[in-house]
């Protein structure tokens, strides 16, 4: 019996000193949270002023970010690190690449096919908006991506990883029209747009409660309107992963962002509304997505800290 004490005594003393440790602890040096399975949530927010411009509407969508290193051959043909640098990817960039929308499907003599109904059968069609997007991924990824010339090594005081020199992304995407085959007239799809990202001042909270999973920014927005002329907006950003779908009217706490969502629980975040139509939760049989009625955004500037 004594024995069964003592070794009970020593597992316990063993288990303080691993959950009660108050040693410092070595910095992990500046951590991001990469998008290879989820991508991030952004949250734009329009400068003073800006939210009233035709492209000044914009309140956020998914991003892809990435840390990269860069190495370089020293003495003994050993490789050193060079520097490290951050690249974004906005969802609404990489978009325009490619446009996908329900077309009729035709019979091989052009007339359109139709079902026991009699209705028309549609079918999802994808067609490049720039050339060549859809045989090279890697260059629609990379004329997509923001990147950096440098991410700090080690966060400051504040637990911010700083970057400098990012070099704007841009789209100069094609219209998509199509023709009627019953009486020759042309329909637009998609107009011509071109789009530019211009981030600043990008950081990223890198912590060990919350290891390079949050982001702020400022981005300039450039979009061409119409009439041939350029609308350019600031918004601020604030970003955490993973991106997470939400319903505002749910009683579940895993729909509102809060515990089984896998956000982490010492974010301060809330279902934003605004995001409606973001996050894709699910399909119909026939492909068409179906989406959260909202996404889960950072209620506060980062760090977002209940």
């Amino acid at each position: 019996m004594s024995k069964r004490i003592v070794t009970a005594v020593a597992l316990i003393g063993a288990a303080g000193i691993i959950s009660g440790c108050s040693l410092e602890q070595p910095s992990a040096g500046c951590i991001v949270q990469d998008s290879t399975d989820y991508p991030w949530q952004a949250l734009y927010t329009p400068k003073a002023g800006d939210e009233t411009k035709a492209c000044g509407k914009l309140r956020g969508e998914a991003l892809g970010v990435w840390k990269y290193i860069e190495f370089e051959k020293g003495a003994n043909e050993q490789l050193t690190k060079k520097r490290a640098y951050l690249g974004i990817r906005p969802e609404g960039l990489a978009s325009r690449f490619a446009a996908t929308f329900k077309d009729e499907v035709l019979n091989a003599d052009g007339t359109v096919k139709v079902d026991k109904d009699g209705k028309p059968v549609m079918a999802y069609v994808t067609e490049e908006r720039v050339d060549n997007a859809r045989d090279d991924n890697y260059a629609v990824a990379k004329a997509a991506t923001a990147v950096s010339e440098t991410l700090a090594d080690e966060p400051d005081d504040k637990g911010l990883c700083a970057t400098t020199g990012f070099k704007p992304a841009s789209v100069d995407a094609k219209e998509v029209i199509r023709e009627n085959e019953v009486d020759g007239t042309t329909e637009q799809i998609v107009r011509a747009e071109r789009l530019s990202y211009s981030f600043s001042n990008v950081m990223v909270y890198s912590d060990p409660s919350a290891p390079g999973t949050q982001l702020k920014a400022t981005l300039r927005y450039t979009e061409r309107q119409p009439d041939g002329t350029d609308c350019e907006a600031e918004y601020e950003v604030n970003a955490m992963w993973p991106q997470t779908g939400c319903d505002p009217e749910s009683e579940s706490t895993a729909e509102t962002c809060g515990a089984g969502s896998g956000i982490n629980p010492d974010f301060d975040v809330r279902c934003e509304p605004a995001l409606a139509n973001t996050v894709v939760a699910d399909h119909e049989k026939d492909g068409t997505p179906i989406y959260w009625p909202g996404a889960c955004v950072l209620n506060k500037p980062v760090p977002s800290f209940k």
